[in-house]
């Protein structure tokens, strides 16, 4: 009855399920990892330019990264799946996510829609940088792994490192991104001499009806 353990309840709950259905998706797949298209098309994704534009359609379509994510560790668990072709698949994944975002802000205000673009020029730039260091060193270092067969937790792992480091790489450069949305997302030419700002800028949206101590802020400013 406690609201307390009622939580505790869901979450762990909510885990087990997801895990279930992961293994669920396991058998399914399981079938297809002798077959010859199977293994043709994991090979065509190690070039990382296919594994990117595989990873960006498919997440694009379930709108989802972390489900994207599943489904390739659910995949690595038959062992079909080498590093070589998950990691140009995850950096993919990690545009494809965007798509939501960006579908989110239709309709929205200026702002809103400068938003979407920060995360996806984010996360375009930080792939590119991201896969520029990787196979230049991986030209001269030779990654021994990239051959061998890819598991969940280093799919997780993989997912994580590429995210920390383009942080890390970009955070400096918020100012940029910025601009680059501003460029994207032009002002109206008529501006209000008062604060600089486009008349048509407002802090009152449907939207923040969802979050009520967000929507009674606005309201106030």
């Amino acid at each position: 009855k406690g609201k307390k353990k009622t939580n505790i309840g869901e979450i762990l709950m909510g885990i087990g399920i997801l895990f279930e259905g992961m293994f669920l998706m396991e058998g399914a797949v399981s079938v297809l990892k002798d077959s010859a298209f199977f293994q043709q098309l994991f090979t065509a994704c190690e070039n990382p330019f296919v594994g990117i534009l595989a990873g960006t359609i498919v997440t694009a379509i379930i709108q989802s990264s972390s489900a994207s994510v599943g489904i390739l560790q659910t995949v690595a668990r038959t062992g079909a799946l080498s590093y070589g072709a998950a990691i140009p698949i995850i950096m993919g994944q990690n545009i494809g996510t965007c798509v939501t975002a960006l579908i989110s802000s239709i309709g929205a205000k200026k702002n809103a829609k400068r938003a979407a673009f920060v995360h996806l020029y984010f996360n375009i730039i930080g792939t590119i940088l991201f896969m520029i260091i990787f196979y230049a060193l991986h030209a001269v270092i030779h990654f021994s792994f990239m051959g061998h067969a890819a598991n969940a937790a280093g799919i997780a792992v993989v997912h994580t490192v590429f995210n920390v480091t383009a942080t890390l790489m970009l955070f400096p450069f918020g100012g940029m991104l910025e601009k680059f949305a501003c460029l994207t997302i032009r002002d109206d030419k008529e501006v209000s001499e008062k604060n600089g700002k486009s008349k048509d800028f407002e802090l009152l949206d449907e939207r923040f009806l969802d979050v009520p101590g967000l929507a009674t802020d606005h309201c106030r400013q």
